[in-house]
């Protein structure tokens, strides 16, 4: 991968795990420090950022859910966040080869992610422009092609 790492020393696994194709790497472990109001220096929402890149769905999934989980239902962080972790699902379910669960669940998330993009009103929430992400996902769900090229995040504004 020729992209830049947000989080270097966190850990990105050897192989994705894909429930029922492969086995979890045991040695990998979502990096969960504690959190940070300043997402630049969020380690785990950064981790979650670059499991992401690396087309490591799964854990992504748990390193934002990690962050996720303690707000409250009003925070435009936990809207935001629900909406990578259905991004990260949905793709998931794609290369398990499960279209219909997978528009099901990027439904919900780019939901999500248009009312950030509206409440944000920069078309950018914690370094990430919403509409490219979008628009990079939009098709992986239509065409359903388990061998899709990952989508990539890059975050505007860090370091």
């Amino acid at each position: 991968m020729n992209q830049p790492r947000y989080n270097p020393g966190a850990p990105i696994p050897g192989i994705p795990y894909h429930p029922g194709i492969t086995r979890r790497d045991p040695s990998f472990q979502i990096d969960h420090q504690p959190p940070s109001s300043d997402w630049k220096v969020d380690a785990c929402y950064l981790h979650g950022v670059d499991l992401f890149n690396h087309g490591c769905y799964w854990e992504a999934h748990e390193a934002w859910e990690h962050r996720w989980l303690p707000l409250t239902e009003e925070d435009p962080a936990r809207i935001f966040l629900q909406g990578l972790i259905q991004a990260a699902a949905a793709l998931l379910k794609i290369r398990l080869q499960d279209p219909d669960s997978a528009r099901t669940i990027w439904q919900r998330g780019r939901k999500r992610l248009l009312l950030t993009d509206q409440q944000s009103r920069s078309g950018t929430y914690q370094g990430i422009e919403m509409a490219p992400l979008i628009t990079s996902i939009d098709p992986i769900v239509t065409t359903q092609d388990p061998t899709f090229e990952a989508p990539s995040i890059q975050l505007l504004g860090w370091h």
